[in-house]
């Protein structure tokens, strides 16, 4: 029987992003977490939408500071990450996995006072208040 996430005592870190080892799982997990998860890119043909947003976010990727939350007794074994703008006032995207959600991993990677996000999901825009009264532009970089 799999334990569920509040029996789970898990000790984590936060480190910085390593391309070669992260890039993969990052890149995947956001693809298809905005893809599902907002019901306005739900709208564009699954292909289209995967190979032309693939693009815009490695230019994201190559212009931002991505935290990643692992494990503290194995680094490639990844919770959770962040892709912020390098000055820590735009959040690009936080993904935690699900097993370890409501553990403040998530806000163990969000800055304190951003100014905006640019991406948002269907399912956090009650996380919304939780951002210091940062607001939404899908321009910010």
């Amino acid at each position: 029987m799999n334990p569920t996430p509040s029996e789970l005592n898990v000790t984590y870190e936060i480190r910085d992003y390593n391309p070669e080892t992260d890039k993969s799982l990052i890149m995947a997990s956001w693809l298809k977490g905005l893809y599902y998860g907002n019901s306005f890119f739900g709208m564009v043909e699954k292909d289209l939408f995967m190979n032309h947003y693939k693009q815009y976010l490695e230019v994201v990727l190559s212009k931002s500071t991505v935290k990643v939350a692992c494990l503290i007794e194995d680094k490639d074994t990844i919770l959770g990450y962040s892709v912020l703008s390098p000055d820590f006032l735009v959040i690009h995207w936080i993904f935690v996995k699900k097993l370890f959600r409501e553990k403040g991993i998530g806000k163990s990677l969000c800055p304190s006072h951003p100014k905006y996000f640019s991406h948002i999901t269907d399912g956090c825009k009650d996380l919304i208040p939780k951002l210091n009264g940062a607001v939404f532009n899908p321009f910010a970089l």
